[in-house]
């Protein structure tokens, strides 16, 4: 008998974090045979309502010549509406980039501009997507903390100089995942004081741009004096109905930054389909409607979530953007083993740990679903905290904010 071949993973693999969510099948297999209906609370996800019409323009054509001037069109749209809610101007055939995947966006930027050995600044804790482009483009991370603190912003004046010297590109993303938080126009101004004085690209996640709640509304980091010679800004396109603008990413700003991305992409992706874009232009008109609709839905969700979390004992504020809560877990318990803890009532949530070192002490939760398994959730969370004793022992004379 032949030996068997053994394959080897790569070596960069060993320094990415791995997919978590595929350790939750064996947890959903055990809850179902003890007849619990498990809430997944690990991605937020907005669900724009599907329209018929919308998904019939999609598959209409498919000839180059489409696909060329439907490009044209969803790039004059998207400048169009930019320069509406923004007040700035943008070319649209140089300084915008649709392209497939909303989610591999920070991976398209790092493998476009990074080199092997070369530093990228990235926030802790951060999605880990910001890691992986890192890993891949065989460059160097290099984390900054947010803190509670200061307000999860990052604190600028603590990276050191010579950290920042040797740094390419930078990773920032407001409304910010995991901690809500949405950064304003004098952080914007800072923070491009600081890329032009180091000579950093910065790549701003704006991906859950449209998400903010009580009036506020996310500046854009192009607004700021100086951004365009060294920003690039992703945006995600799922507010839009249909269903099937989920993975639909658009890329705006520095013009030869851009021209590298879509170098790669052109290589990496299958080209968009004419009709999507077409269907994605046709809707910029109706963008403030679906944007409204979201917010409302998406905002009475989190007010829910906040309410219910409050009556447990936790104090803490409620996210100004994004679809998540940033939860601090009770005394003497670790993000783990508190994610554990709700898993075993049949709620998941993502550990803190898992999305960076300063993650720790944290869950991040979202305010996924309808109002009914939204008050399941709470009750299945309340009712752990009180068969370990955690609501006695933590609430109320120990807040956990």
């Amino acid at each position: 008998m032949r030996n068997p071949v053994v394959i080897e993973r790569a070596e960069r693999l060993h320094q990415i974090p791995l997919n978590r969510p595929l350790e939750h099948s064996r947890y959903l297999r055990r809850l179902a045979a003890r007849g619990i209906e498990p809430i997944d609370l690990t991605t937020g996800a907005a669900d724009p309502p599907t329209r018929q019409d919308a998904i019939e323009k999609t598959f209409d054509a498919d000839s180059a010549e489409t696909s060329r001037l439907a490009g044209d069109a969803f790039r004059r749209a998207f400048s169009n509406w930019f320069a509406y809610r923004f007040d700035v101007e943008i070319d649209p055939e140089t300084q915008v980039l649709p392209f497939a995947g909303s989610a591999v966006g920070p991976a398209c930027v790092a493998m476009a501009l990074v080199n092997p050995g070369e530093t990228v600044l990235a926030p802790d804790p951060s999605h880990p997507a910001y890691r992986t482009s890192v890993v891949l483009a065989n460059g160097r991370i290099q984390s900054y903390p947010l803190h509670g603190r200061n307000d999860f912003l990052p604190n600028l004046k603590q990276i050191e100089p010579r950290i920042a010297g040797q740094a390419k590109l930078m990773y920032v993303g407001f409304p910010n995942d995991p901690t809500g938080v949405v950064a304003d126009h004098s952080f914007f101004r800072e923070l491009i004081d600081f890329a032009r004085r180091h000579n950093i690209i910065v790549c701003h996640d704006a991906t859950q741009h449209f998400l903010t709640y009580d009036g506020v509304e996310a500046p854009s980091l192009l607004q700021t004096p100086g951004a365009m010679n060294v920003g690039i800004e992703l945006f995600s396109l799922s507010v839009l109905p249909g269903g099937m603008f989920r993975d639909l990413g658009v890329a705006v700003g520095n013009p030869s930054a851009l021209a590298a991305m879509s170098q790669l992409t052109s290589h990496l992706h299958a080209p968009l389909l004419p009709g999507l874009l077409a269907a994605a232009a046709a809707e910029f008109p109706r963008l403030d409607r679906h944007v409204e609709a979201m917010v409302s839905r998406c905002g009475s969700q989190r007010d829910l979530m906040i309410t219910g979390l409050r009556d447990l004992g936790w104090h803490l504020p409620a996210p100004g953007g994004g679809p998540y809560v940033w939860l601090p877990v009770p005394p003497r318990y670790s993000s783990v083993r508190f994610s554990i803890l709700l898993r075993k009532a049949g709620v998941f949530v993502v550990p803190g740990a898992y999305l960076g070192e300063y993650g720790e002490g944290y869950v991040r939760m979202a305010f996924n679903g309808d109002e009914t398994q939204i008050r399941t959730a709470l009750d299945r969370i309340g009712r752990q905290m009180s068969r370990f004793r955690l609501r006695k022992r933590a609430f109320p004379a120990v807040s956990l904010a």
